[in-house]
């Protein structure tokens, strides 16, 4: 947050509020997992996200749809980053969907998907009694907890009736589904303008003058950070949870013995920004001179001169 306030440079444009935006949902994301404390596991055919109740029943159950709906911000969050990013380069994209007011929906979108993943898991992933039973010796065998004693979302993909056949459960499958939609949506999304991006700056960037060597810099720098921040979540977030959903759809045991899950989750917001720090040459060379002036934070009468470059640096910014 710093780094965004103090040493953007000022053709950076509105970019710089998204980058903020980000990093205000992620220092929240943050906060909800120290809360909510939840943890992911898969058993058999089902997942479950849980917390012993802390809390009474109710706002444990809210916390965990929170921590979910956060999950469902994030993906939104990275697909509204690679489409500001390509309307930043395609001026006829930017004139028709990007120009003032419209850049509020880059804002408002991930509040939307948050809040449909949020309902998602209160309404087809909330707890049943055929979901409580099946978990029930789960949970006392691997935590020691009581099913009453913990608040959980859950998919149960494939219970048993009373004459013992397995049968497909619809709220569970359904519900799913419509996760892997909102998925399907955020990695198209980062593909397709990510593609684009990509090949303007690739073709359109190299027929521009040597006056423009800053244009094309910062833009492959954006850009290239956008990459590595699109793979963090990817493996930290979009493959953990899609074995989670994956495996128990198709009845498979991954008789996981370490949370893993939890922990790559609870991680990538602490993760997410270093990209952008490293990449960036602005921010970068500010957490540089950082580091040097803590080196010489004990000496006494010495003044330290900064040879502090102020790069030049010209991007195509989107008026809001």
């Amino acid at each position: 947050m710093y780094l965004i306030l103090t040493k953007s440079p000022v053709a950076l444009g509105s970019y710089k509020w998204l980058m903020m935006f980000t990093t205000c949902f992620e220092l929240a994301y943050a906060l909800v997992n120290l809360i909510a404390g939840s943890s992911v596991r898969t058993f058999g055919s089902a997942w479950i996200v849980f917390q012993k109740s802390r809390y009474c029943h109710e706002i444990t159950l809210f916390l965990i749809v929170v921590y979910c709906a956060c999950f469902g911000f994030s993906l939104a969050i990275i697909a509204c980053h690679f489409v500001y990013r390509y309307g930043a380069v395609e001026l006829d994209f930017r004139k028709k969907y990007l120009i003032g007011y419209k850049q509020l929906l880059l804002y408002v979108f991930p509040f939307f998907i948050s809040i449909i993943w949020g309902i998602i898991c209160w309404v087809y992933c909330g707890e049943t009694p055929q979901r409580t039973d099946y978990l029930r010796n789960k949970m006392m065998d691997n935590y020691h907890l009581k099913i009453e004693d913990v608040g959980y979302v859950s998919s149960y993909y494939w219970p048993v009736d009373e004459n013992g056949q397995v049968y497909p459960d619809f709220d569970s499958f359904f519900g799913t589904s419509l996760m892997w939609v909102i998925v399907g949506i955020s990695v198209g999304s980062v593909l397709y303008f990510g593609i684009g991006c990509y090949t303007w700056i690739s073709k359109k960037l190299e027929s521009m003058s040597s006056q423009s060597d800053a244009i094309k810099s910062l833009q492959k720098q954006l850009f290239n950070a956008l990459v590595v921040q699109s793979a963090i979540p990817f493996i930290l977030m979009y493959v953990p949870i899609g074995m989670a959903f994956v495996f128990p759809m198709l009845n498979i045991e991954l008789n996981l013995k370490y949370p893993f899950i939890s922990l790559t989750v609870a991680i990538y917001p602490a993760i997410d920004p270093l990209p952008s720090i490293l990449i960036i040459a602005s921010y970068r060379k500010a957490c540089i001179d950082m580091i040097r002036s803590l080196k010489c934070w004990g000496d006494k009468g010495k003044v330290t001169a900064n040879n502090t470059r102020v790069d030049s640096i010209v991007m195509f910014t989107i008026d809001a």
